[in-house]
């Protein structure tokens, strides 16, 4: 290497030392993290509505002075061929004829066996969905006829039409039980029963008006197990012919 005047030699020992430059690696750059401006919502459950058991339904209206009339002619044999004592001693006769009637149509007919006294009004009352499932079949029926129905029982199903019930229900359960609940005015009885599953549990539907547990869900006064027979005196009922000659 030719040199110019006045220029000379650096020893490599005193050369500068030149310093990396550091930059910061694309690695260890952080986000930025910012607040969200969005509000946080609460988690919004669907309410979804209880579900009852299968259920069977039966309706009966008929002329509740014509039943009356054909009671009277058949006297003590009629009333002793439709009801059991027990149901007498509740003074369950009185609209017996018509609610065991929307029985039969519930179950789907009189199976081979029959008798009236598959069906027998027992005191106490139903089960608290079973009631209140009632109460609201019983409020359509009542704003299709214009008759409030504020009669009602608890009743046990027995023998044939236990049998024809289960056929329809197809239940976990190897018990059946009824309600009923009925009225009259207008010269007409209208009658309404329900047949379902006996032994489901109270919780099956919540919160339908038992308010003490025992099941039985007496919380708005409800007609069952004590008014049977104490409010109408006339009318047995209709099976869609004869109302004289019960089967």
């Amino acid at each position: 290497m030719t040199l110019s005047a006045g220029q000379r030699v650096m020893r490599p020992d005193a050369w500068p030392v030149v310093q990396p430059v550091d930059r910061p690696s694309a690695r260890a750059v952080q986000p930025v993290v910012r607040p969200s401006t969005q509000a946080v919502l609460p988690v919004v459950r669907p309410v979804v509505p209880p579900v009852f058991p299968p259920v069977l339904v039966g309706v009966d209206i008929v002329d509740a002075d014509r039943l009356a009339r054909a009671a009277g002619r058949g006297g003590a044999v009629f009333t002793e061929h439709l009801t059991t004592p027990a149901e007498r001693e509740l003074g369950a006769e009185e609209v017996a004829f018509s609610v065991k009637e929307s029985f039969i149509k519930a179950v789907g007919g009189r199976p081979p066996g029959f008798t009236w006294h598959d069906f027998e009004a027992r005191a106490g009352r139903p089960a608290a969905w079973a009631r209140r499932l009632l109460d609201e079949a019983a409020a359509e029926l009542t704003a299709s006829t214009g008759l409030a129905l504020t009669g009602g029982s608890s009743y046990a199903v027995r023998g044939a039409s236990e049998q024809a019930a289960l056929v329809r229900l197809a239940p976990r359960r190897s018990r059946v039980a009824g309600a009923a609940r009925w009225g009259m005015g207008a010269g007409l009885l209208v009658s309404l029963a329900i047949v379902y599953a006996d032994g489901l549990s109270d919780g099956y539907a919540d919160g339908f008006g038992d308010c003490d547990g025992d099941g039985f869900g007496e919380c708005d006064g409800d007609v069952y197990g004590d008014v049977y027979g104490d409010v109408y005196g006339d009318g047995f009922g209709d099976r869609e012919g004869d109302p004289g000659c019960p089967r």
